[in-house]
Order: structure tokens, then sequence, then C-alpha cells
């Protein structure tokens, strides 16, 4: 193997267009604020509805790009994928849109709204709305803390594949499956009498170079994480960009495309497990029930438009999935082409070579960026080393934002409870540097031999299932101790006066967004809770060893136990909510509007009662 000038060229040519990518982007929000003046500064400097804050402020284009980096991830990448051509492919995707407006919508709004009108983190939020919540609060907390300890190992992975791609030929050139589970993961055969096993140096030092982005991003406060987000937020869908351009020109993209978009199973929408499929990747996606979006939310300026903002963020994230969908299912068509122009594969069941499918090279789960598509990057030709450095680049920069976004709402928890303690805050580096430092000795559990499966394991017990759990007893929280109508009348007051929005932002259609909060976002995560749960009481998820099982089921236990010593706590001491009275906020938006007598009936725009 020689080193790839190609494949080095365009990585140095990706790190310097950082920097221009954060110049261009200065010069155009230093343009911005010269042409609104201070006005709005003055407006929101140190005030939220009459009370004080010490919180920083992010503008509303850090804001945006904040919430964007969070929510796409690396799963939009391969794992949208992968669940359309396993489930149906346009069946799924029409389970996934209902469950993102009927339920991920709904709660990222309320969510926005709570954290922009508490501003708090999710902790401090909960307790507000009424101290019986905030075992939830610890509950997502917890949550985080164990997403974090695995998520950047994916990270990693991408970090040994970017560095294989300055390698020529390519590591994986002659067997990539070979190369993932022997050169990355080095796992075993079988899990019978096997344990972690050790710990696998590459995996490590890849993961140590994650958590030092991480901590360099995040240390300084959020003007160097606003100039990381502009990279690692507009770099990968200018490289999306450029990948499906170059990527359904290949041999066989049209096969793999007719299979991502050509067919539609209309049988598998009556297939539970289908549906629980659609309802997590779009929650892990958009990630309410996390507590993040409440967090970075009350960051945001008192006047934000967080309606617009929510839609906004919402389209895009889903759009980005659909999008890398058809980039992803050329390369996989292509690779079905060149396989079958060769003879096909090895059948293993008769033992001789057969003619193979695009939905059988589409069911390589993880594999299908870390397998499949590593195979896909040798159809480039002489862009082979460009490509690949080009894709594993967009994972990591993908990942990179989700992990910003969590590893900061932990670092708000802390910042939170040292000012709720009267405590000297410690210096923000030191804060970041103590969490990463234990996120990354957790995340050697996961660079073991056996690590991931015991990724799978957790994912499995404690994110699809707490997720679920979340969102429909933070949409009891909202229903029962902070009210539509507060949401209703708190956009309209923030909003009133802006630019676009000169009367304040109307929550339309007010219907469907009552019946989603307060009905199908917790009825339908509840009964995916309960199905989940049940399906595997029946049968032992994966066919994972007795042990592992065992961490999963304490992992959720912990989680569930956690959640409601906040209700036993707050009927010992009687304590209630100290949200402000609802009257004041609806008296502070009639004198803003003009309104001598009570608000209009909801739903009806105030402009009439002017």
């Amino acid at each position: 193997m020689a080193a790839s000038a190609v494949g080095i060229i365009t990585l140095i040519a990706l790190v310097l267009a950082g920097p221009l990518a954060w110049a261009v982007a200065a010069y155009a929000q230093s343009r911005r604020k010269a042409a609104d003046g201070a006005a709005e500064a003055g407006a929101s400097e140190g005030q939220v509805d009459g009370q004080a804050t010490e919180r920083e402020e992010m503008s509303g284009i850090a804001y945006t790009l904040s919430l964007l980096g969070y929510a796409i991830g690396i799963g939009n990448l391969w794992r949208f994928p992968y669940l359309v051509g396993k489930w149906g492919g346009g069946a799924f995707v029409i389970a996934y849109l209902v469950c993102l407006f009927l339920v991920a919508i709904p709660a990222y709004l309320m969510e926005m709204v709570m954290g922009q009108y508490t501003r708090k983190s999710t902790v401090g939020c909960f307790k507000m709305i009424h101290p019986r919540w905030d075992g939830l609060a610890y509950g997502q907390a917890l949550i985080l803390f164990l997403v974090l300890a695995y998520y950047n190992v994916l990270l990693a992975y991408a970090i040994i594949y970017i560095a294989g791609s300055l390698v020529d030929p390519l590591p994986w050139a002659a067997d990539s499956k070979n190369y993932f589970n022997v050169e990355v993961l080095n796992g075993y055969d079988d899990y019978i009498g096997k344990g972690l096993g050790p710990v696998q140096w590459k995996l490590a030092l890849a993961l140590l170079v994650v958590w030092l982005i991480v901590f360099v991003s995040l240390a300084f406060g959020k003007k160097i994480l606003t100039k990381v987000t502009w990279v690692t937020v507009v770099g990968p869908v200018i490289m999306l960009v450029v990948l499906l351009i170059r990527s359904v020109t290949l041999d066989g993209a049209a096969d793999g495309i007719e299979f991502y978009i050509g067919k539609f199973d209309s049988e598998v929408l009556g297939d539970l497990d289908m549906w629980a499929s659609a309802c997590s990747q779009i929650l892990f996606s958009l990630s309410p029930g996390f507590g993040t979006a409440i967090t970075m939310s009350s960051y945001t300026r008192p006047k934000e438009n967080v309606f617009k903002t929510c839609m906004f963020v919402a389209v895009c994230n889903s759009a980005f999935s659909l999008v890398g969908g058809f980039a992803i299912f050329s390369i996989v068509g292509n690779i079905t082409f060149r396989l079958n122009a060769t003879g096909g594969v090895l059948d293993e069941a008769t033992g001789v070579m057969a003619l193979t499918t695009v939905a059988e090279q589409a069911r390589a789960g993880t594999g299908l960026a870390f397998i499949a598509i590593a195979d896909g990057m040798r159809a480039f030709g002489s862009g082979t080393n460009a490509m690949s450095v080009l894709f594993f680049s967009t994972l990591l920069t993908l990942g990179l934002d989700s992990t910003f976004c969590w590893a900061e709402t932990l670092v708000c928890y802390v910042e939170d409870y040292c000012l709720v303690k009267g405590r000297t805050k410690p210096a923000k580096w030191k804060i970041v540097g103590g969490m990463c430092a234990v996120m990354y000795l957790m995340g050697l559990l996961y660079c073991t031999r056996m690590g991931i499966e015991l990724l799978d394991i957790v994912d499995h017990y404690c994110i699809t299932y707490y997720l679920l759990l979340g969102v429909a007893l933070e949409a009891f929280m909202f229903t029962f101790d902070f009210g539509w109508r507060r949401l209703v009348v708190h956009l309209k007051l923030a909003t009133l006066g802006n630019l676009r929005t000169p009367l304040g932002q109307d929550v339309v259609p007010s219907f469907f967004w009552r019946l989603a909060i307060h009905f199908t976002m917790p009825a339908w995560c509840l009964f995916l809770f309960f199905y989940i749960f049940s399906t595997d009481a029946a049968e032992p998820y994966g066919g994972y060893p007795g042990w592992m099982q065992g961490i999963g089921w304490s992992c959720l236990a912990a989680l569930l136990a956690v959640t409601p010593l906040g209700f036993a706590r707050s009927l010992k001491l009687g304590s209630g909510s100290t949200l402000p009275p609802l009257e004041q906020d609806e008296a502070a938006l009639a004198a803003a509007l003009g309104i001598k007598s009570t608000l209009p009936p909801l739903g009806q725009n105030e402009e009439s009662a002017l």
C-alpha cells in the first residue's frame, strides 16, 4: 500500500474549507447585524418576561444551525435508507411521515416552547413546571449519559475509515466485510462462553480523537461552537450533493433508486414492528425526549420564533434522510450490478454462485455504511480515495453535530446546578474536560471485541424504550401542568412586533396541534412501548446471550426507577409549580395588542380584536 495523494489532498481541502465557510458566515452575520441595529438586542438583553437571566444567548442563525446539526445525524444517511429497504419501500416512508407529523414534530415544538419560556435546562424547566416531573428530567439526563457513551464509537469507526481512505489501494478493497469485522471490530465468531473481551487499540485511539474534537469545540464557549457548527452542518449538505451527483451516474444506480422509491408493499402497513421502527427512527433523529431541544431553546433569544424554527428543522431533517436515500441506494444498486457481472455471490445453503438483488444488499444494517458502502467506493475509479474521504467525513461531521448538542446539554446541567446551589461555576473548560474524560472511559466498553453487540443492546433497551415513554410523559406534563393556552400566549407574545409577525405567531391549525399533543402523541408512544415490551419478554432481543440481555434490562430498570422519584418527593414536600400565573402572560399580551378585554378564543386571530 502507498499513500494516496488524491485522498490526502481531499482531506486537507475539507479541513481548510472550514475556516473559509466560517469567514463567509461571519461576514453575512455582520451585515445582518448592521441592518437590524441595536433594537432587538435592547429588547432581549438580560430580560425574559420581566425576569433577569444570566444565560448566554445564541443568535437565530446559531440556534437554527445547532438544532439542524442536532437533528441531522449519522442515522439519516445509513439507518433510514436501510429501514426503507427492509420495510416495503414507500410503505415505510408513509409510516415515517405519519409519525413525523403526529408524534415527533408536536413533541419537538412542545419542548422548544417550554425551553424558551422557562429559560432553563431540562431539569430546571421540569421542576419549574412542577417538581413532580424532575424524575423524568433526571431520566433524560441519564439517557444522555448512556447514549453519549456509545454514540461516539460509531464516529470512531468513521475516523478509522477516513484514515484508511488515505492509502491506495483501499485497505478494504479485497474484502470489505472482513475488514470491518476483523480489522476494525475484531469481533468474536460466536457468543458461547465469551465476555466483552479486551479493548481494541485502533478503536480506543480513534475514540480519543473524537472526544478531543468535542472538547476543543465546546470548552471555550458558544462562539467557538458556532464557528464549528457552520462547518459541521453546511459541510455535510455540500458533501451529500457531491456524492448524490456522482452516485446516480453509476452503472446499476437506476435499479437501486427503483427499489428505493418504486415499490410499495401495502401489507407491511399492518405490521406493528414496521411502525415501531418508523416511530423510533424519527424520534431518535429529531430527538424529542432527550431534553436537548429544551436546553438549546433556553439559550435562544426571547423573541425568536421557535414555531417557524421547529417547522424548518423538522422538514430539513427528513429531507436530508429522503435525499440521502437516493445516493445510498444508487451505490447499493451499483454494488449489485458489479456482483452480478462477476457471477453473483456465494449461496451458503447450496455452495454455488447465484445472482443477488438490491434488496439483499440493502439488508446490511449497520454494515450498510461500513461494509456495503465502503465496498461501493471502489466504483469511483480514479476518484475512489477522494470519494471515500468525502463519504466518511460526511458521516463523521453528521455525528459530531449530534454529539455537540448532547454534550452541551450535560454541561448545561452542571452549570445550572451550580447556579441553583449558589456555588461558583467552574470554568467551562474544566466541566467539558471532566465530562469528556468520563465519557471516553465509558466508551471503552464499546471498543471491546463484543462492543458492537453491547452497543445494540443498550441502544434498544434504553433509547428505543425510554424515548417512547419519555415523549408520552412529556405530553402529560404539558397537558396538566404547562397548558396549551400558555403555549399559544407565549408564542404570540414572544414574536409580537417581529418583522414577519407584527401581531405575533399564531399556532395554526390549532385543532391539529391540540389533537397531536394531547392525544396521538402520548397514545401512540405508550402503545408502541408496551408492544415492544411484550415482544422482548416473549423472545430475547437479537439472540444475544443472557448476560447481555441482563445489562439491557438493568439499564432500562434504572431509567424507569428514576422517573417516579419526583412524584414521591413532591407529594412529601407539598411543592407546586413555580410558573408565572397564566393571567399575567395574558394581561401582558392584551396590553401589547392594545386589547382592554380578555383575549379572544383560541384559534381566532387577535388582529380582529384590535
